[in-house]
Parts: C-alpha cells; sequence; structure tokens
C-alpha cells in the first residue's frame, strides 16, 4: 500500500510540496469560484474572508495559526518518521479535484471547502506516506474549524434557541418566578392585581446570536485543542472533548438566567439592552464571563477524568504488587 513510487530525495520532496501548495493558493485566491446566486463570483479565500466578519466564525482566522504551531510543534517527530509514498493520497488528489470541479459548476462553497480539505491530506500521503502523515493527523482535524457553516446556524440553532427558552422557562417557574415562554420568547407573566402586564418586569427574546452556537464553535475548538494538550491517551481525549456540548448549553441557560434576574432588579436597558441592534454592556460581560467559566469547567472535567482514570490505575498497581509479594512471601 505504501511504496516509494515518487523519487525521495530532499530537494524533490521539497520541490513537491510548493508545487502543491502553490496550486492550493491559486485555487483559493486566484480562481473565481461561486457565488450562490447571479453570475458575479468570489474566490475560496473572498468567501471566507466575507464568513469571518460575523462572529459566529470569526475563530476561523485564527485557524490557519494554530494549525502551522501544531505542524511545527511535531516537526521533530515527523522527522524522524520514514519519506515514503502512498498511491492511496494520488486517488485522494484525484478525488479532491473532482469535488473542487463539482463544486465549480454547481455553485457550492462547501464543495470547495471538501476539495481542499481532500487536496492537502492526499498531498500528504501522496508526498510523505502514511507515518509521517499521521503525525499531522490533529493539524488537519482541526483546519477544519477553519471553513464556515452557515446552514447549522438555521438548522442546529433554531433548536438550541428552543431548547435555551424552554429550559430557562422551567428553571425560572422552578424557583418561584412566573415565566411565559412564546416560541423563541420568554418574559414575565402579567399580574393583574399588581398592574402589571406581560413582559413588564423582563422581555428576553432569545435571538440567534444567544443561542449558544457563537460559544459552541469557539468552546469546540478551544476544547480541541485542550483535550489534545491535557490528555495523553486517544480515547480520554474524546471524552473530554465530548463534554463540551453539554458545558456550552448549561453555560449559556445560566447566562439567560441571569441576565433574567439583572432585567428584574436594574431594568431590562440596563441588563439586555433596547431590544435593537444596540446591547447593554452587562450582556456583554456576563458573555465573556461564561465563556471563561466553560473553560473551567472543561478543566474541572478534565480534572474529574484525570482523578477516576489515575485512581483506578494506582489501585490496580497497588492490588497486583501486594499479590507479587505475597506469592514472593510464600
Amino acid at each position: 500500500m505504501s511504496q516509494p513510487f515518487i523519487p525521495n530525495s530532499p530537494w524533490r520532496s521539497r520541490a513537491a510540496a510548493l508545487i502543491c501548495g502553490a496550486a492550493v493558493a491559486l485555487m483559493m485566491v486566484a480562481q473565481p469560484y461561486a457565488a450562490g446566486y447571479g453570475p458575479f463570483r468570489r474566490t475560496l479565500f473572498a468567501e471566507l474572508l466575507m464568513q469571518w466578519q460575523d462572529a459566529t466564525w470569526q475563530h476561523g482566522a485564527l485557524v490557519p495559526f494554530i494549525v502551522a504551531y501544531l505542524i511545527w510543534h511535531r516537526r521533530a517527530e515527523a522527522a524522524r518518521q520514514p519519506c515514503t509514498s502512498s498511491r492511496g493520497g494520488f486517488v485522494l488528489l484525484v478525488f479532491a479535484l473532482f469535488c473542487y470541479f463539482a463544486g465549480y459548476r454547481a455553485n457550492n462553497f462547501y464543495c470547495g471547502y471538501l476539495a481542499m480539505m481532500c487536496l492537502m491530506a492526499g498531498a500528504s500521503l501522496w508526498l510523505e506516506g502514511v507515518q509521517r502523515s499521521r503525525t499531522r493527523l490533529f493539524a488537519w482535524l482541526m483546519l477544519g474549524f477553519m471553513w464556515p457553516l452557515p446552514f447549522l446556524e438555521e438548522s442546529i440553532g433554531y433548536q438550541m434557541r428552543l431548547l435555551m427558552v424552554r429550559t430557562t422557562g422551567f428553571v425560572l417557574n422552578s424557583v418561584g418566578v412566573d415565566a411565559l415562554v412564546s416560541g423563541t420568547a420568554l418574559q414575565s407573566m402579567p399580574e393583574p392585581e399588581l398592574g402589571r402586564r406581560a413582559g413588564e418586569l423582563f422581555s428576553v427574546g432569545v435571538a440567534a446570536p444567544c443561542s449558544g452556537m457563537r460559544s459552541l464553535f469557539a468552546l469546540l475548538v478551544v476544547g480541541a485543542l485542550f483535550s489534545y494538550f491535557r490528555q495523553r491517551v486517544m480515547w480520554r481525549r474524546a471524552v473530554l472533548f465530548s463534554t463540551i456540548l453539554p458545558i456550552a448549553v448549561v453555560v449559556n441557560m445560566v447566562r439567560v438566567v441571569v441576565l433574567v434576574f439583572a432585567a428584574m432588579a436594574f431594568g431590562q436597558n440596563w441588563a439586555i439592552g433596547d431590544g435593537e441592534d444596540k446591547v447593554s454592556t452587562f450582556h456583554t460581560i456576563t458573555g465573556i464571563g461564561m465563556f471563561l467559566v466553560a473553560v473551567l469547567l472543561l478543566q474541572a472535567a478534565s480534572w474529574l477524568l484525570d482523578r477516576c482514570c489515575d485512581g483506578r490505575g494506582l489501585k490496580r498497581a497497588r492490588t497486583v504488587s501486594r499479590q507479587v509479594a505475597a506469592s514472593s512471601a510464600s
């Protein structure tokens, strides 16, 4: 499966890598790709720059620098691996070119994103082989966070908004705060005996930015890096990474509850904003604070994972040592 059918001299390998890098740059920056509708076409790079202006996908602009550091971090380990060549990489290159052309004809940027990922993976396998490519697998997976996927906001984002509103309404009603859930909005119940209308104490509309999608995608990037460097065993990395979604949901729900109580205590405009484009300073601070809380919860999950796994390992080691000591004594 892995054969050196390409000359493996260093200068040929570097030249081939430079040619592949130049090809990727030209396909992303120079070649007009798609626009969705109308005759105007944008390059993949122009589409990325446009999407990165959205706060939900701003983390994508940092991903190339993170990937470059990850490759540099394991450069010595990669250099120790033999430089061979995999025929599967050439097949993957052909598939990547097919996806690129299909997306170009169909005006679909997502096919272009897939083509770039396959092209880089195929070039690595073809030029350097499986063993060296394996050292860059995590960096390649991290590169997937660079590509914006707006369709997720329309599907998963709306469901997360409904989950936020219903869960927060249940929590508020459980602690004695009468809350009315209407779609993706949450407001106080009317109290005719006190002369209060519905929504007079608080009225929170969980918009798309408040659904938790922004914090979720940013936490996925941070959590992937945290899991990779904090844990050394693959299954423990996977377990720690799987805690990101529930942490993001719980933290965002707590934020909505805090905003509701702040609106009841200090007023709607102070806690949330004027309900239009302008949000209050407190609203912004809670977003930053809850993100930091989510990172701390991720650290706590890692600590619990270490305690459980290391504790079992230590207990097993003590049991084995006692058995060895008992057998030697007899």
